[in-house]
Parts: C-alpha cells; structure tokens; sequence
C-alpha cells in the first residue's frame, strides 16, 4: 500500500503549511474559492513545480522512499482544468495510445486497447477524428481515460468533469470507482454534489487544508452547505430581466414591433460540421441552450457570430445576409464568450486584459471606476498588475468575463460562462448578467439551473439539431427529456 504524505507545504503566499496523508484506494475531494490554492496543490503533488517549505513524500508499506528517484508520471497522474493543454496527439487513437506506447505495448494491443478506451467514454468511432475537432467535453474524457489507462497509483482531477453532462459524467465516474482499489484519486472541484462521492473531504483556506471527514457529515452543517451548494432557482425573487419582459409584454416599455424584431435567423442552414438550423431569434431574448457533450452547441454559437457559414440555407442578422463580405456587421453587434475563456487571455496584465483596445495614455491611468470594474466580477484590485498565467483557472475564466462584458453589446454569446467558478463567483457572474435586460443571450450550458430565472426560452440540442424549444414557464414538462440527454435540472 502507497501514501503520499504531505508535511507542511508551503508555496509563496498561496500554500501555508499544508499537511495531510492520501492512501491509495483513497477518493479525495478538494474544495475551495477561486484563487485558494488547490491547483497549485495539485501541480506540487504531480512534481510540476517544487515546494519552497516542507515536502512531499511517497510511503510504501511504511517505507519512505526516495521522493527524487520516484518515476512521478507512472505514480501521479494529472488531468488539469483545460483539456486543450494536454491533448497531443493529431487523432484521438493517437492520444489513447500516446502513453501505452511509453509502456511499451506492441503496436496491435495499443489498438486494440484505444478502441476500447475510446468506447467506455462514449467515443467509440471516433478514433481516427482529430482531438482539435472534439468539443471540451469529450476533450474532457479523452484525456482523463488516456491518464487513467496508465494506471498511475494516484490521480489528481482539477476540475476534469466540468464540461461533462450527466451521461458523460456516469460513465467516467464508473470508470474512476472501477480504478480506486489500485489508484487514489483527488477530484479538486466546486460541485458539491459531486463532492459527496468522495471519501473524504478536504478544504483549502487561507493557505492550509481542513480535514472535514466525510462529506456527507461536512455538508450536514447548513452553513457550509450554502457556501458550496448552488442556489435553488425557484426560491430566488424575479430578476430585472424578468421584471423588463413583464412590462414590455404589458407595454409599458418599448413597442411590440421592437420586441418582435428578429436579431438572428437561421434559414433552413447547413453547415459543414453536420450541423442544421431553422431557428429565429427576436431581440432581448434570452435562450437557454443545452445538450449534451458533442452534441452542436458551441458549433450553434461559432455560427451566430460568423466563425462558420453554412454551405446551405441563409444566415440572416438584424435582417441582412451573412455572407464572408458582410461579416463586419455580425461582429460588431455580437460578443462572443467562449468555452475556457481564461485559455486566451493576451494582456500582460489583469488590467491590460479587461482594457485591452484603449489608447496607451489611457491604459496607463486606473482610474477608480476602471478598478471598481475588476471587484464587479469578483477580482481583488490587487490583482489589476500580475499576469494572467499566474492566476488560478476561476480568476482567469473572471478576467476574460470582465474583458468582454465590460461594455454590453447588442448580442451576447456565452459558451459556459461559470466553468470554474465557485458558488459566490457564479452567482455575482449572473447577477450581471441578469440586469442586462436589452440585451439578446443565448447561454449555453449542461445545467439548466443556471439559466431558468432569467430565460424566456429553452433549446436542448442534440446530434447537430435543435430537438425542443419550448418556453421557460413549460420546462418541467420536459424534465425527462431533458435527463435522458444528461441536462442536469
């Protein structure tokens, strides 16, 4: 039997002296806010960087072993926050059998093998696709079942089952309970539900790690639990978008002619990417769009702003065609917010970041409005002069909100805006975006619970097409509908 033991961990001013001990067959959840210190944790513990205080050290039966001649990347596995870092291979065969050639299996088990990885997480006949073609769920996947496959006796997973509807999630969850009799495994995250898997809880603080038992006992303090455990939907008040579609529906704001204006048409379209479309989207609406993994959604939001164009059928915005000539007129009415937004970040500040387009004179003056800005969207002031790569993956996703939401534009596009944030994070973030009651938004998402207070309808995607769209007031009557394509609600 193996143990990582921790002892007194310290890394600037992030980890504080940081002890504990995780045994193999061990399942730890590791909870925390953004910017807390988890995946620096997990980056020390998988020997990526080194601790500046105390160690780290592998027991074996008892034995210590000596921590610079072990072999870290058999022993410790890592799937980070961001799929698209760690996929190297062109196709997703090649990704499977990467890491099983390194074990040095002939050529024909590698295949046979990465078929059958392929097919326990819901990739089955995609080998020969390219990994750049995948969405960041199925990203999600094939990297955690490649590390898995090498059977590493611990396994840190940094938020690695974010992108992943409930279908996908049951089947790496299966794949993960399966292993942890051979592989310890640490799931840094901030779902709670997912939390309560594990057989411990830890949370990080102020630098240092709390040992909170098990978590069903952690979470029985309603305190605690309202820190971690998102927030119920039909028990918030209405919202001012809500309040804003009330009164227009009253005509007490604007004239039926402008809330029946369509902003965005979809005309019997095809694109290249299997994907169709015949949809109209009128302005200020605000659509809830959900699926699952793979299943078109972002490809919907790359098409509304004009990343792709259909080969078939007609793209319309505010009433003109979309064509490769006319693309200016999209972009300037629409924001898109994609999917790991934190993953293409460019200033060489938060500050320059969130400003990124003013003239140098004015970047080079913080004015306190300017500042009130990043504590809008959760960021200390303090961060306004370090570089984005030095932040955690929840303030970098809170930086790339603040640079595209910072002037609200016509249209809104936002490709699961929360991934990474903690519940305070998520619920400012939609505060936000709530009180933006002009606006058009499609928001898509795996949990439907994100969007049901302030949208007014509901499109569910499945196989490159919109299978439902129904009111937000006629959801329920849909509910299983909605969990047989892995929707959480």
């Amino acid at each position: 039997m193996k143990v990582l033991q921790v002892q007194n961990v310290c890394y600037g001013n992030i980890l504080n002296g940081v002890n504990f001990d995780w045994h193999q067959g061990e399942i730890l959840a590791l909870m925390g806010t953004n910017g807390s210190g988890k995946s620096t944790l997990a980056r020390l513990l998988a020997g990526l960087i080194e601790p500046q205080e105390g160690e780290i050290r592998l027991a074996l039966d008892g034995v210590v072993q000596n921590w610079n001649t072990v072999t870290r990347w058999q022993e410790i596995g890592l799937v980070g926050q961001h799929p698209r870092r760690q996929t190297i291979g062109a196709t997703v065969a090649e990704e499977l059998g990467f890491g099983l050639m390194n074990l040095g299996m002939d050529i024909q088990s590698v295949r046979n093998k990465a078929r059958e990885l392929a097919s326990s997480v819901g990739l089955g006949g995609k080998e020969d696709q390219s990994t750049a073609s995948l969405s960041g769920g199925e990203r999600q996947r094939l990297v955690t079942v490649a590390i898995l496959a090498l059977k590493p006796s611990f396994l840190i997973l940094d938020e690695a089952l974010t992108m992943l509807d409930t279908r996908s999630q049951a089947k790496v969850l299966e794949l993960l309970f399966r292993a942890h009799a051979e592989t310890g495994q640490l799931w840094i995250t901030h779902d709670l539900e997912l939390a309560r898997h594990a057989d411990r809880l830890l949370i990080i603080k102020n630098g240092i790690i709390q040992d909170m038992g098990k978590p069903s006992d952690a979470f029985s303090n309603s305190e605690r639990h309202s820190l971690y455990a998102p927030g119920e939907v039909d028990a918030k008040p209405i919202s001012p978008r809500q309040k804003h579609l009330l009164a227009k529906d009253a005509g007490q704001q604007g004239s039926k002619d402008s809330l029946n204006r369509p902003v965005l048409e979809w005309k019997h379209t095809t694109y290249e990417s299997r994907f169709w479309l015949d949809k109209v989207v009128y302005a200020g609406e605000y659509i809830g769009i959900v699926g699952p993994s793979g299943s078109g959604k972002t490809t919907l939001l790359e098409s509304a702003i004009g990343l792709i164009l259909p080969i078939e059928g007609q793209f319309m915005v505010c009433g003109e065609q979309i064509t490769k000539t006319s693309l200016n007129t999209v972009r300037r009415k629409t924001r898109l917010v994609l999917q790991e937004a934190g993953e293409y970040l460019i200033g060489r500040s938060v500050y320059h970041e969130i400003f990124y387009g003013e003239s140098r004179r004015d970047l080079r003056i913080k004015t306190q409005e300017k500042l009130a800005l990043l504590e809008e969207f959760g960021l200390s002031v303090s961060l306004a002069d370090v570089a984005p790569e030095r932040l955690s993956g929840g303030e970098r996703q809170k930086v790339a909100l603040a640079a595209a939401l910072r002037t609200p534009p016509e249209i809104l596009l936002l490709d699961e805006p929360l991934l990474g944030l903690d519940a305070t994070s998520r619920s400012g973030i939609q505060k936000i975006i709530s009180a933006w009651a002009e606006i058009t938004i499609l928001y898509v998402t795996h949990d439907l619970r994100e969007v049901l207070q302030d949208a007014n309808r509901i499109w569910l995607v499945e196989n490159g097409n919109v299978v439902l769209d129904c009111s937000v007031q006629s959801w329920q009557e849909h509910r299983e509908k909605f969990r047989a394509a892995g929707v959480r609600c």
